[in-house]
């Protein structure tokens, strides 16, 4: 259908271009004027008694070829300034290009045709560029629009943290990114453009009114419509088939330019006059997920009765997500399912997924689930309308400060004016649950919920996902987080290559597990290693160190007057509570974002501030490996390429040599070759964890900084990558500064603790100590408290 459908765009579209590019060559030479709207002829006689047919094949030239040239001079103008606009981090550069334009969109276009018809000589020159300035400020905000997040999003960061050419961040990055945006507008533009040439040669400029054109032909006729019809019906037509023979064209290159990512199931609805379910809430049986030479998921079978918890474990790329998509009734392109899903006593497949309002869906990515432009209280708000449409708006403003007390968030009216990239990573979390706890559903899929989160509000959760059971709900937990397992799971599945290899009661799983797999997965952290050998003076000193976030017009102070020292060879592990400063510390630190006042000191160098002013060695000297790993990554280059890419930049290597280091670093990291020449959409969260790591690697750093390096993965894995760590910086005396709220990772790495909170240091001393006999409460809670003190299981 959708080849037909393009064949059939392309044949409509080589109609009218045809005609306009050889259609003077055929037309002969003009005779004499009869009588207006006459038969003589093939289609007959316009309005001055001119051959219609001679005027159909002289009147396309000016009108596609002045609509054509006036279109791409806009694009190449407009394109250009809007990514200036958009990548430029200096506000007065996004003003000065934009303002001008916004006053030229305030002009209607007519009068602006007018304006300009007045003083510009007439010509088809003269029309190309009054037509291009018209259409030229909104293509520029369009591209600023679909630009800026790209331009300004951890994919950018990381490429000007690997010192990649601006041809592979701009028209590489931002503009494949932004391609299929302006293909999309491409169309709508080009037939603007037609009309637009049509009413300039009213007004005098470009063609005389009475030339062979054919809008000119359509508007000059109509008075004849019923006299002599082909007259207004054959340009007419004409100008309708590039119109749809464009789109149709144009939409098929969006489809097949489109780069595969995992969709958003759709929104639950008001869980009113849902029938009472007799027996299981949700069952699978042999569910199984292929693709051309892989399967994914191999004759998964369970059942969930209502109330119960789910716990699916296994390592990265286990089939956590495809199962838990499939239930949904989603699965990624070119990969199919074959078994059942029964969920509320309804059959759950690609074309007919679960009923509205019966499962909620809370990501693993948070940031892609939450709407980029619209601010979190309109969208909590529009939720609570939605799930409950007969309530006061009182009641819906009630339920959101609910939720939101639930998911520990503030529901100030401060705090609901902030855009979603106004949040930490925590806080993003933290909202999508509370999306999913107004939605009311009777199946909430929960994929690594605590990903990111502090040990308080993991128990939070914990005590949430063990509420939502009480209430009715059943839960499906996808969670390497094996605390919150063992707090709340009521039944645990465990995967393996796509296989389930052990299902049971979670007491029985827990107590005595049978497989060796599921053994290895949980097992106890490993004991912690002696110290590691290293100096006592430092590599690394932060002092008085300050950072502000723009909050709209006004500066929101996150850290103040911060000072660190961290000797060669050495862990520092930095906690804190979501948002208390710790991912804005660290990329002070690594120059992403400018610091307010202090300096950051490297062997006793000073490093810029910012890290475009610093040198390539400082960059590779000084690595940052991303909280978002899958944001972080370029989508439409190879993970290898991208691995290889700063030992290329930053330590010179060549290609050859490059390519090597990157193979050598992502097979320590536990990816094969096979996996890592892929694009990063066909790998998992948990690989892409793994391949950030190796790619901040791969320029020999002296401090590697690491935030939440291991969350969302499992524990093999996890000790994998943290024995990796250890090794690292033994044998190459790497200095080390760990983000986490995983109080195993900071035992087994950290020799010093640095507690934050709203932005200052509230603690700090020896690992040993902290870990064991803490004296801040913030400490104590952080560090000490797990889920399953906080959370029993809801059936036990």
């Amino acid at each position: 259908m959708r080849r037909l459908r393009t064949l059939t765009g392309a044949a409509v579209l080589t109609v009218p271009l045809a005609l306009a590019v050889f259609g003077p060559m055929l037309a002969s030479e003009p005779g004499d004027r009869v009588f207006p709207f006459s038969g003589d002829g093939v289609l007959g006689t316009d309005f001055v008694g001119r051959d219609v047919g001679q005027q159909v094949l002289l009147g396309g030239r000016s009108v596609v070829l002045v609509a054509v040239g006036a279109t791409l001079l806009a694009y190449l103008i407009g394109v250009p300034a809007g990514l200036l606009a958009a990548s430029s981090r200096r506000r007065w550069v996004d003003e000065l290009l934009m303002r001008p334009l916004d006053l030229t969109l305030a002009v209607p276009s007519l009068l602006l045709l007018i304006l300009l018809a007045a003083t510009a000589p007439p010509g088809p020159l003269t029309l190309v560029g009054i037509v291009a300035l018209i259409g030229l400020p909104e293509i520029a905000r369009i591209t600023r629009a679909a630009a800026l997040p790209l331009a300004h999003g951890p994919a950018m960061e990381a490429m000007r943290l690997y010192r990649e050419t601006w041809w592979r961040r701009g028209p590489g990055y931002v503009g494949t990114g932004i391609r299929r945006v302006l293909l999309a507008d491409a169309g709508v533009r080009f037939i603007g453009a037609v009309y637009l040439v049509a009413t300039a040669s009213f007004l005098g400029i470009g063609v005389a009114p009475d030339a062979a054109d054919w809008a000119v032909m359509v508007d000059r006729n109509r008075t004849g419509l019923f006299l002599q019809p082909w007259a207004v019906a054959v340009p007419a037509a004409l100008i309708i088939c590039l119109a749809v023979g464009l789109n149709l064209v144009t939409d098929r290159m969006l489809i097949s330019g489109a780069v595969p990512s995992p969709s958003t199931p759709p929104a639950p609805a008001t869980t009113e006059d849902r029938e009472p379910v007799s027996g299981p809430l949700l069952h699978v049986q042999d569910l199984t997920a292929t693709t051309v030479d892989r399967t994914l998921v191999d004759g998964v079978s369970v059942s969930l009765q209502a109330g119960e918890i789910l716990a699916v474990i296994g390592a990265s790329g286990s089939g956590k997500t495809t199962t838990a998509r499939a239930l949904l009734g989603e699965v990624t392109p070119g990969v199919t399912l074959t078994g059942t899903v029964t969920l509320a006593g309804r059959p759950v497949t690609t074309a007919t997924p679960p009923v509205p309002g019966t499962a909620g869906y809370v990501p693993q990515q948070p940031a892609a689930a939450l709407h980029p432009v619209r601010r979190i209280g309109a969208v909590l708000h529009e939720i609570a309308r939605h799930h409950a449409p007969g309530d006061s708006r009182i009641a819906h403003r009630r339920a959101v400060t609910a939720v939101l007390d639930r998911v520990s968030l503030p529901a100030d009216r401060r705090f609901l004016r902030r855009f979603p990239h106004q949040l930490s990573g925590g806080q993003q979390q933290r909202l999508v649950i509370a999306h999913a706890l107004l939605a009311h559903a009777v199946l909430l899929i929960a994929d690594e919920p605590t990903t990111g989160q502090d040990a308080l509000t993991r128990n939070d959760v914990a005590r949430e996902l063990t509420k939502l059971a009480r209430e009715g709900i059943a839960v499906v937990l996808l969670s390497h987080d094996l605390h919150l397992v063992r707090a709340v799971a009521d039944q645990i599945l465990v995967l393996h290559r796509g296989a389930a290899v052990e299902h049971g009661r979670a007491a029985e799983v827990l107590a005595a597990p049978r497989q060796r797999h599921t053994r290895e997965l949980l097992a106890p952290p490993p004991a912690r290693p002696v110290a590691a050998v290293g100096e006592d003076r430092p590599l690394l000193r932060v002092t008085g160190l300050s950072a502000v976030h723009r909050d709209g017009g006004r500066r929101r102070e996150v850290i103040r007057e911060i000072d660190l020292a961290v000797a060669a060879g050495r862990c520092l592990a930095v906690v804190g509570r979501s948002g208390s400063g710790k991912t804005t510390l660290a990329r002070c630190v690594a120059g992403l974002h400018p610091a307010r006042t202090g300096q950051v000191a490297l062997d006793g160098h000073h490093l810029a501030a910012h890290l475009d002013s610093r040198q390539p060695h400082e960059l590779g000297a000084v690595q940052y490996v991303f909280q978002d790993a899958r944001a972080s990554f370029n989508p439409y280059r190879t993970v290898l390429d991208q691995t290889a890419g700063p030992a290329r930049r930053l330590r010179n290597a060549t290609p050859e040599q490059a390519r090597r280091t990157a193979l050598h670093l992502l097979e320590r990291v536990g990816l094969a070759e096979h996996t890592v020449t892929q694009r990063p959409d066909r790998l998992s969260g948990g690989e892409l964890h793994r391949a950030a790591l190796a790619r901040a690697l791969a320029s020999e750093p002296r401090v590697l900084i690491c935030d939440e390096t291991t969350a969302g993965l499992d524990s093999v894995t996890q000790h994998g990558i943290l024995t990796l760590l250890d090794d690292l910086r033994r044998s190459l005396a790497l200095t080390l500064i760990v983000i986490s709220h995983d109080r195993d990772v900071v035992a087994q790495l950290a020799d010093q603790i640095v507690v934050l909170d709203n932005g200052a240091v509230v603690d700090r001393g020896p690992a040993e100590l902290l870990l064991t006999h803490a004296h801040h409460p913030l400490t104590s809670a952080l560090l000490h408290t797990d889920p399953a003190t906080a959370a029993a299981p809801s059936n036990p």
